[in-house]
């Protein structure tokens, strides 16, 4: 047996003898990534200790530090398939879904502070399902590729909402899927690639044909389009064709209109005019597919390929073509190529994004700007996890699952620093700084515990607005243009006037405005008017269209304030001796605040740390706690920053969170007073915040500490341990 050979049986062995049931395709991983320590000659990490297991595995998978209880059950248990149990376990958690949510939500860059807010929810809370259910990948990304209709249909639609610009959304979903960044190829050939301007306008005609402006919603009257029979076109010759399409085009011309007899363009003005208000609702709340618009290359084109507005035809940029078979539309044949394992690229760079967010580094690094010339630091390695993913049919639980049973994932932390340019042997995951989510979702553990059942709730009053919504556009469909004129016309008189006052205002502006002066005052008061003026003409159509009270309820519109939750988890109840050990004055100021239920403190304006940093605002607003700490603005692709900065460290010290882990009602403080002695509450202190008991070293320091703040060292520790590296890294 030569050197190589013995290392490889000698690792085989340690693996065996750490893990009883390995997965095979764990232990495959495992024996590449010896093969490549045995190249480099580097030395792997050793195994990670239960205490510190645990503590990654809740981080890893579910987004947060396990509760007192749950470190506690893991430790305390001799079962040897514990460290599997766990991580199946938390795989079929609501906690992973939420985790996985903040996740995609980064790369996707959802966000609800946009134009279409009703749709940018609707989107996150189908994000969250297609989680929960395990979606496989490959299904998730066609979903969301070919969407179509309103958002009461899916509120996957969002997707296409997302960017206004449809040359700048395909440039986000190149990279996204595919790995690969175009984006400067879209203005001009590109400086370090080797795609051209052509080469984006080509990929932009798969998916220029998307609407997302509501067009499907005019009221120009139509005629009924009579279908090509592409088929029976392919048969006959050039001659006989261009006869057919002659006289398919005269009988397209004489056809009558449908569901318009009888309405004439002032008549459609008018309805126009009255619509334009009541037609609000449905802004940014559908995306329509139209097959054959094709995109013209810009005014300023510079190439010899082509001429200033020029249509361009779909083309793929690398990879086999995209085939588009009968009855598919461009799109469904561009998402198709794709998501197919055949396109060289889709499955790479899923799998080393799984890869990366199990070991804090890929194997290819970045993992969105790959070339033709990249090359994996473990090329074999990344052959069988592509390999892998497709074998699991793009399960990403399933992947994450073979992952994090890897001997290597369950060994130290690598805590230096990876020199950038150098190649990482992955001896083990690397220390990584928990994310803003991460630390939000920590706090709200030790204040509330484990609210991960709360993730899940469906979003009663959205559904009720989407539902109108949707009952709204099928009346304007069922009245057709004749019945939309016909109560236009009987509302014509007020209609009228309305309009009448609304002209003779703005001509008393446009004089204010010309007449200059401080006339501000006037002004802003006939702006009022004139638009409390159309806000009356909207209602009485409304009215006519829907009847009063659906109107209302359309008027009234969609706000997350107006939010309708069901009870999701039992409320956590206090501990009768905690309360038994209390004065009646503590014992009232103890209901008190355990009772509130937002879980905010006086001061407290913009933490309420009750529920998990997914089902708060997406992204929070700027000069939040998850913002201060990082969260990204969803600007960009995986935008969020992980630097440390003065303002969190004041934040962890002085802010409303130290007032709330304070509290009597919080998680921490109830386990803290099970505790006899300060040293037994600094042990659960560390087993809250760190998964742990203190090591010896610590142990002096602490015994010291205790001498001399008595039972005021419980909070110096607090403070000590939470602003802390222990405590905001990943080990």
């Amino acid at each position: 047996m030569n050197a190589k050979h013995l290392f490889l049986a000698c690792f085989t062995l340690s693996v065996a003898s750490l893990h009883a049931a390995m997965l095979p395709e764990s232990q495959k991983i495992d024996e590449l990534l010896a093969a490549g320590w045995e190249k480099a000659g580097v030395k792997v990490n050793p195994p990670a200790s239960d205490e510190v297991l645990v503590r990654r595995l809740y981080l890893d998978i579910a987004g947060r530090i396990p509760t007192v209880e749950e470190a506690q059950a893991y430790l305390q248990s001799s079962d040897p398939q514990k460290r599997a149990q766990l991580i199946d376990t938390l795989l079929g958690s609501d906690g992973h879904t939420s985790h996985m949510f903040n996740y995609w939500a980064d790369i996707l860059r959802l966000s609800d502070n946009v134009k279409g807010r009703l749709t940018a929810e609707a989107y996150e809370e189908w994000l969250k399902q297609q989680i929960k259910a395990n979606t496989p990948y490959d299904q998730f990304v066609k979903n969301l590729l070919t969407t179509e209709g309103g958002v009461w249909d899916s509120g996957s639609i969002g997707f296409w909402q997302r960017d206004e610009n449809k040359l700048d959304h395909l440039a986000y979903t190149v990279q996204v899927f595919l790995g690969t960044n175009i984006v400067c190829a879209q203005c001009h050939n590109h400086p370090f690639d080797k795609w051209t301007q052509m080469d984006y306008y080509h990929m932009a005609a798969f998916t220029n044909g998307m609407d997302t402006k509501g067009k499907n919603y005019s009221f120009k009257p139509e005629k009924p389009k009579q279908q090509l029979d592409k088929k029976l076109l392919a048969t006959m010759e050039p001659k006989e064709r261009r006869l057919y399409l002659k006289k398919m085009q005269a009988e397209q011309k004489t056809a009558p209109k449908t569901d318009t007899a009888g309405v004439s363009k002032e008549d459609m003005q008018k309805v126009k005019q009255a619509m334009q208000d009541v037609m609000k609702p449905l802004r940014y709340t559908s995306a329509e597919w139209q097959e054959g618009k094709l995109p013209t290359l810009p005014h300023d084109y510079q190439y010899t390929d082509g001429k200033p507005g020029e249509k361009v035809t779909a083309k793929v940029m690398f990879g086999p073509e995209a085939v588009q078979k009968d009855g598919q539309t461009t799109l469904q044949s561009f998402a198709n190529w794709m998501s197919s394992p055949e396109n060289p690229r889709f499955t790479t760079v899923i799998a080393n994004r799984m890869w990366k967010k199990a070991f804090g580094i890929g194997l290819i690094e970045p993992v969105d700007e790959m070339t033709d010339s990249t090359v994996a630091s473990n090329p074999a390695l990344m052959d069988y996890l592509s390999q892998l993913m497709v074998e699991k049919q793009y399960s990403l639980k399933s992947f994450l699952r073979v992952l994090y049973n890897t001997d290597t994932y369950q060994r130290a932390a690598t805590t230096q620093e990876v020199p950038l340019g150098e190649t990482y042997h992955f001896t083990g995951p690397v220390l990584r700084r928990m994310s803003a989510e991460q630390i939000w979702d920590s706090l709200v553990t030790l204040s509330k515990g484990n609210v991960d059942d709360a993730v899940d709730e469906e979003n009663t009053r959205l559904h009720q607005y989407l539902d109108d919504l949707s009952m709204f556009l099928g009346t304007i469909k069922a009245k057709g243009a004749g019945g939309l004129v016909e109560i236009a016309r009987a509302n014509a008189d007020k209609l009228a006037a309305n309009q009448k006052k609304v002209e003779e205002m703005k001509t008393k502006l446009a004089a204010l405005k010309e007449k200059g002066g401080d006339t501000a005052a006037e002004a802003r008061a006939l702006a009022r008017e004139s638009q409390q003026l159309r806000k009356e003409t909207e209602r009485d159509f409304l009215v006519a269209l829907v009847g009063e009270e659906r109107a209302n309820d359309l008027r009234k519109g969609y706000s997350a304030k107006q939010e309708v939750k069901k009870p999701a988890i039992k409320p956590a109840q206090p501990d009768p001796k905690v309360l038994a050990s209390m004065t009646k004055e503590q014992r009232r100021e103890f209901m008190k605040s355990f009772n509130r239920k937002d879980g905010k403190t006086s001061g407290s304006r913009d933490v309420s740390l009750a529920t998990r940093a997914s089902e708060q605002p997406s992204p929070a607003r700027p000069g939040t706690f998850l913002r201060t700490f990082g969260q990204s603005d969803r600007e960009q692709i995986q935008n969020a920053s992980e630097d440390a900065s003065v303002p969190q460290a004041l934040t962890l010290l002085n802010g409303p969170v130290a007032d709330i882990l304070s509290s009597p009602a919080s998680k921490l403080n109830q386990d803290l007073a099970k505790a006899n002695s300060p040293a037994q509450k600094i042990d659960t202190l560390y087993l809250a915040l760190l998964g742990r008991q203190p090591n010896a070293a610590e142990q002096d320091v602490l015994n010291s500490v205790i001498q001399q703040r008595g039972d005021k060292a419980v909070a110096d520790v607090t403070h000590a341990l939470i602003t802390g590296s222990q405590f905001l890294f990943v080990q």
